[in-house]
């Protein structure tokens, strides 16, 4: 036994000091890892203010005191090389003489857009498109197969084309597309047509000129939503605008700006008071704890509802008192299943207070001949806050009250003149459809003297129509007659 060598004992495996109780802060800028350091880069905001210490701490002829560099790396945490390297390239620049702004944009990062994969050119693919016979883009899924590209590859290229584009056809990367209603035109029948025109005919006054339409409300539906990320529902709701043409209010001795509201279709609980006419910013944010229930359907009651809630008072309210003396029209849309022009309920509202209420609806398939279509239904929208009020309404508003309270900034917002015109564009469009017998295929031309008479105050009130587009509806309705 004493050949054998003793063999040397096992270290005690550690043991778990736990809980230590000092005080000191052990954050990750005191007590880092080597695996939890990592290179960080700094922001262009960050770049810019650490050139303006430097600049500011600068001799002259691009010369820094001795311990400038070290005090930037300690003011803005990084290492000492970082801080050098933006001094060296403010100096090149200042060596060549430029501007202090031309100096402080050499900082700036130039990562953006020069690092990550690539972007494959589709430009051809493109090209390909607009050359296939009209067989082979019937649907997204074969205009794909036919030019060699994933769908999805093309759908975003074909949204990026169309936005790039811009509103007014320039190409700028930074204009919006613009957002319209609808841009099909819907196929008529022959009735359909014959309808069309009777509706313009009685427009019509003998003398050639249109109907100033002074006693008609345009009222119209739109469902509106806040832009939101792809993982978070959709706030969106579907809300009832009603307007008139701009006009001079004899009693009052004021202009009517014709905006006489704009209502979303919401259950509210607990319900706002009856005071409120209708929804507004301080109501909202003194109710945040209401609760918002969106109507997904709206029937002939809800419409019913808005109409002799809202509607009839707001024309009451706001309108020229002298409009009571004849009969005013609230025109609505062709869904004939929701009101009829003889609707009760209306009627009985619509004669109080000695005023002549009346309903009335445009032609079937006819979205161009309201005057919404024209200047304001394709406008409205979700208008958000700005970037620094949003913050700080973010604390206090639901999503649904910032949804309904931007589309009443955007119904505010509306300008007068932008109404009137939509007023005459209506006008011009009746013309084109007398021309054409009732049918939609035709295409409104740009007066060139239009932006000189308003410019000069001298609009006319009612168009004067064409003699060929009177003989035209003449001759069509006779000839449906015969």
């Amino acid at each position: 036994m004493a050949d054998l060598q003793q063999q040397p004992r096992a270290p005690p495996p550690p043991q778990d000091p736990g809980p230590s109780n000092d005080p000191s802060p052990t954050t990750g800028d005191t007590q880092e890892t080597p695996q939890s350091r990592r290179k960080r880069n700094m922001s262009n905001e960050e770049r810019l203010a650490m050139a303006d210490f430097l600049l500011q701490h600068s001799q002259g002829e691009g010369r820094l005191p001795r311990t400038a560099i070290s005090a930037a790396a300690q003011k803005f945490h990084v290492h000492r090389n970082t801080a050098s390297r933006i001094w060296n390239l403010m100096k090149s620049a200042l060596d060549d003489g430029a501007a202090s702004d031309a100096v402080t944009d050499q900082v700036l990062s130039r990562k953006r857009g020069n690092c990550g994969r690539k972007k494959k050119d589709y430009s051809a693919a493109l090209e390909r498109v607009k050359q296939l016979p009209l067989h082979q883009r019937g649907s997204l899924r074969a205009l794909a197969s036919a030019v060699g590209v994933p769908r999805t590859t093309l759908f975003r290229l074909l949204r990026d084309d169309d936005t790039s584009a811009g509103a007014d056809g320039s190409g700028s990367g930074s204009a919006t597309k613009r957002t319209i209603t609808n841009s099909i035109k819907p196929p008529l029948s022959e009735k359909n047509k014959r309808e069309r025109l009777r509706f313009c005919a009685a427009k019509l006054r003998p003398n050639g000129l249109f109907d100033d339409m002074f006693n008609v409300v345009h009222v119209n539906t739109k469902w509106c939503s806040l832009p939101s990320r792809r993982e978070s529902k959709k706030t969106k709701a579907m809300f009832l605008v009603a307007i008139a043409r701009p006009q001079w209010d004899h009693d009052r001795q004021q202009p009517f700006d014709g905006k006489l509201g704009v209502w979303p279709f919401v259950v509210v609980e607990p319900p706002l008071p009856q005071s409120n006419e209708h929804f507004n910013g301080a109501t909202l944010t003194a109710g945040s704890s209401r609760v918002f229930h969106v109507m997904e359907a709206v029937t002939k009651k809800e419409i019913q509802a808005m109409i002799t809630t809202h509607v009839i008072p707001a024309i009451k309210q706001k309108m020229p008192r002298l409009l009571r003396n004849g009969p005013l029209y609230i025109q609505l849309d062709s869904q004939q299943v929701r009101l009829t022009p003889d609707d009760p309920v209306v009627a009985e509202h619509g004669s109080a207070d000695g005023w002549h209420i009346r309903l009335q609806y445009q032609p079937a398939y006819s979205p161009d001949l309201i005057v919404l279509d024209h200047s304001f239904l394709r406008e409205i929208r979700a208008d958000t806050m700005p970037l620094h009020h949003r913050e700080a309404a973010a604390a206090h508003l639901q999503p649904m009250e910032e949804l309904i309270a931007g589309v009443e900034r955007s119904f505010a917002a509306l300008p007068k003149r932008q109404l009137n015109d939509g007023f005459l564009a209506l006008q011009k469009t009746m013309e084109a459809t007398m021309l054409s017998g009732g049918s939609n295929d035709y295409e409104l031309q740009v007066d060139p003297s239009k932006k000189s008479l308003q410019h000069d105050g001298s609009l006319p009130v009612s168009v004067l129509c064409r003699p060929e587009a009177i003989l035209a509806c003449r001759a069509a309705l006779n000839g449906a007659q015969d």
